[in-house]
């Protein structure tokens, strides 16, 4: 493996590893985690996410390029191998850091329309998840986007997360 290939999979495995750690935190699920490579029936960077009950498709995105619709693809595939209905691609921020719960949750979240319209019907009571002004419109895409840690936010129905809760 070259050294930029070896460097940037070490970037993507630290990137990760942060989300993994920062859901784990968020809603407070030792159960989160990386699994292993599955090739081509890949399900994921993000394992064990649920949303109502059922599983959500996590992505992770360490990358320079603004591939927005290759990515969604690719979660869109992965969330099929997962028989997961609902699915995001969390991509992360230049010039945004990984060293805290903060800037973590600053990183950016995509998915499409119709899988938040999708959570919404599952969960007409949340309020976060129905407050329009959670997503913006992700450049010139039909994605829309949000923080990974409103994405937390909606994941856990609105209530504080991780260890915000004890204070």
């Amino acid at each position: 493996m070259s050294r930029n290939r070896k460097s940037a999979k070490q970037a993507g495995t630290r990137f990760e590893t942060a989300v993994r750690d920062y859901l784990a935190w968020a809603l407070q699920d030792e159960r989160i985690m990386r699994p292993r490579l599955s090739g081509s029936k890949d399900t994921g960077d993000i394992a064990n996410v649920c949303f109502m009950g059922q599983k959500v498709c996590i992505e992770c995105k360490n990358t320079a390029a603004k591939a927005y619709k290759q990515h969604m693809h690719e979660a869109q595939v992965e969330a099929g191998n997962l028989d997961a209905p609902f699915y995001f691609v969390v991509q992360k921020l230049p010039g945004i850091g990984l060293r805290s719960i903060d800037t973590i949750g600053q990183q950016l979240a995509f998915t499409t329309p119709q899988v938040i319209d999708r959570m919404r019907r599952e969960a007409p009571e949340d309020h976060y998840l129905h407050n329009t002004m959670t997503f913006h419109p992700l450049g010139h895409t039909e994605l829309i986007a949000c923080s990974l840690k409103s994405l937390a936010i909606i994941l856990n129905h609105g209530i504080t997360l991780g260890t915000e809760q004890e204070s």
